[in-house]
């Protein structure tokens, strides 16, 4: 155990490494960053769609944004053949201006995702007409972009495609168990069949098993006990565990931008912050959001498997029938906590690429009038999204402790599993 602490610690420090060794003279990535900015306001215009199901969105975008760019380094390599049933991406015969491959191809994801929203539509094309603008003023030549921009949407049209293939729609109808105890929907359960999705990566569900906690309603036994600290807090709440709990609701609500658009938001500023070029930072994209993708599937899956009981109705049941949580419930079972696996995975992703003493400022939500957060680390800022969902009411501490463990291991996963360098 200690050898394998010891190499885990000693693979951190490289990458980190490398990313300071790696500066070059590579383009600056804030064509990048004004993407992912504009993706993180439009999830506010795209209502309807289940809170899970914005991990495809950034995922396959972000996957996009990476093979449009990463032939422009040498140290890099593509991500076909390396994630399931990812091949025939193409390699560039002509030289490329990687920004505009990389703006067209941006473009062309969001569309996909979010064309049927008029709104979102107009500002997809206002960013891509701006960007142009922007790289005709810098000298590159009409033919050079036009060239540049045909390589993008080829790349985004095979990802695209791609997606259609993943089982993420499917059309079973799902009967909820029966017996006490158990996660009743209250309306339309949200992605139930999700962990039949087809996985970023090999032996996705190897890699972690979780243990369910056992319900009572014996107060003398620990779910009991479990429910009753939900309870006990969330009539005791200090301003700053209110405040944690109302920043890191993320709900897909129209005011907030999700808990992927959340992290989304996080590494722009760290990419910022630490000048990376557009390789690295659609490297860092990519990692993350695969890292997330694969959390979601393996929480969806232990969600349906154990449909442990929320809060909301044991403390109704149990404890205080009126008694309703700060935020709202999402319409799926409540083990493992999602906000505390997906932030971890999150974290951990990043961590492999800027180190374990990471500082972050998060001014996601500073347009909406709440106050910049600051954390040590990354993992600091994956705790306090766990946690949250406690000061909530929405999940009980045992599942955010789960969660955390299981976010871990699903980016660890795509850690070893992915190489993105040569």
């Amino acid at each position: 155990m200690k050898k394998i602490k010891f190499l885990l610690v000693l693979t951190l420090a490289t990458a980190t490494v490398s990313f300071a060794q790696q500066r070059t003279k590579e383009i600056p990535p804030g064509i990048l960053t004004g993407w992912m900015e504009l993706h993180c306001k439009m999830v506010r215009s795209a209502k309807g769609i289940a809170h899970v199901a914005y991990s495809r969105h950034f995922v396959y975008t972000a996957i996009a944004a990476y093979e449009s760019v990463m032939h422009g380094n040498r140290l890099y390599r593509s991500l076909g053949n390396q994630l399931n049933g990812l091949s025939n991406l193409p390699a560039p015969k002509e030289k490329i201006a990687w920004a505009a491959s990389l703006n067209a191809a941006y473009a062309d994801m969001l569309r996909n995702f979010y064309g049927s929203f008029p709104a979102c539509n107009s500002r997809i094309d206002s960013m891509e007409q701006a960007q142009q603008k922007k790289l005709l003023a810098n000298k590159l030549v009409q033919k050079d972009m036009d060239r540049s921009a045909e390589y993008g949407k080829a790349i985004a049209k095979i990802i695209i495609q791609w997606s259609e293939t993943d089982n993420s729609n499917s059309t079973k109808e799902y009967i909820p168990l029966k017996g006490e105890g158990v996660w009743i929907p209250s309306g339309k359960p949200a992605a139930p069949f999700w962990a039949e999705n087809r996985t970023m990566t090999k032996d996705l569900f190897s890699v972690c098993s979780l243990t369910a906690p056992f319900y009572s309603a014996d107060t003398s036994m620990d779910f009991y006990k479990m429910a009753n600290e939900v309870y006990t807090v969330s009539i005791a709440l200090s301003p700053s565990e209110r405040a944690t709990a109302l920043y890191w609701d993320d709900s897909p609500d129209g005011k907030y931008m999700t808990v992927y658009g959340h992290w989304t938001s996080i590494l722009c500023g760290l990419i910022k912050q630490r000048h990376l070029s557009l390789t690295e930072a659609t490297e860092a994209y990519a990692k993350m959001s695969i890292a997330m993708y694969e959390a979601s599937i393996l929480a969806w899956k232990d969600k349906y498997q154990y449909n442990v009981m929320r809060p909301i109705t044991y403390i109704q049941q149990h404890i205080n029938k009126p008694w309703m949580p700060l935020i709202s419930t999402p319409p799926h079972p409540e083990f493992p906590a999602a906000h505390a696996t997906l932030s971890n995975a999150a974290a951990t992703a990043l961590r492999s690429l800027f180190g374990r003493q990471c500082s972050v400022t998060d001014n996601s939500y500073v347009g909406i009038g709440m106050k910049e957060r600051s954390y040590a680390s990354l993992q600091d800022v994956a705790k306090e999204a766990g946690i949250s969902r406690l000061y909530g009411g929405i999940h009980y501490r045992y599942s955010i402790e789960q969660g955390l463990v299981l976010g871990a291991a699903a980016a660890k996963h795509v850690n070893e599993f992915l190489h993105f360098r040569k």
